[in-house]
């Protein structure tokens, strides 16, 4: 069991940012996407930020401390944020973690960097267990609540590929999550083809993916954040990189902990569309 969450909210939002043709969006809710952080897009008449929805399950699942990653740029959110969250939060601890970018990049450095940097910030994460999370997802509380609860040292959410409404074009984008019967993570596989999504399967016959609900343990994941090698493909330091080089080496067990049911995602000027449909 842990108290404490990492949210990942400092990503650039370059799939945001990009033309589309969609007839659903208002001129206005187009400006706000192409300015904002994904995560500061409001929804609803009082113009609630999409984190805050976020936030609300992660208070309502037990979690007492709050790490939200953000970009150098954000101080006015980091200054203000008890007004524009627009959320009761006398009950938690609210900290916030810059991901600096690197002089010779224009970009942040990726997911396994915005942990690191949290870490470095805030060196009790480095001692203790802790779970992370996408800033431009929406968890149920559900699923917080057992990636909280879990007694398993490191673990993930590991969903049902087909409980995800997500087109089936993106999903099948997605990596998959090779569980053994155990629900012990065996490897995670990029770009899989046919052969090896039937050779996926779990105990159940479904396919897992991982929408990024994590849980560490901080001291024995800590070298292993720190030692992140760049993704060629990618260009970044990527989570996945750093769990495939933990459970490559036999020492670490990483548990999955099965869930069926959507995520809301805010990736693109499209998912905004379909944000609206549940959130308003």
């Amino acid at each position: 069991m842990t108290d404490s969450i990492v949210i990942m909210a400092a990503g650039a939002s370059s799939r945001m940012k990009r033309q589309t043709l969609n007839n659903k969006l208002s001129s206005e809710k187009v400006k706000e996407a192409n300015s904002k952080s994904k995560a500061l897009i409001e929804f609803g008449e009082d113009k609630t930020p999409f984190i805050s929805y976020l936030l609300k399950n992660i208070i309502c699942s037990g979690f007492k401390n709050i790490y939200i990653v953000t970009s150098r740029n954000d101080s006015y959110f980091r200054e203000n944020f008890e007004q524009i969250l627009k959320i009761e939060l006398n009950k938690v601890n609210i900290f916030f973690a810059i991901q600096h970018i690197p002089i010779n990049r224009k970009k942040p450095l990726g997911t396994a960097d915005a942990v690191l940097q949290t870490m470095n910030q805030f060196p009790e994460l480095k001692s203790n267990f802790f779970c992370v999370c996408n800033g431009d997802n929406l968890y149920s509380k559900q699923a917080l609540i057992k990636i909280r609860k879990t007694k398993f040292k490191n673990a993930f959410i590991a969903y049902d590929r087909d409980g995800l409404k997500f087109p089936k074009q993106r999903i099948s984008s997605f990596a998959i999550a090779k569980i053994d019967n155990e629900n012990i993570l065996l490897d995670i596989i990029e770009k899989p083809s046919k052969q090896m999504i039937n050779e996926s399967k779990d105990s159940l016959g479904k396919i897992r993916v991982s929408m990024n609900l994590l849980k560490f343990d901080g001291e024995k994941s800590y070298s292993y954040f720190n030692n992140c090698t760049i993704n060629k493909k990618r260009n970044e330091k990527e989570i996945p990189d750093v769990i495939k080089k933990m459970i490559s080496e036999g020492r670490i067990n990483i548990k999955g902990i099965l869930i069926s049911e959507n995520v809301l995602d805010l990736t693109s000027k499209n998912d905004i569309v379909e944000v609206q449909k549940y959130i308003i």
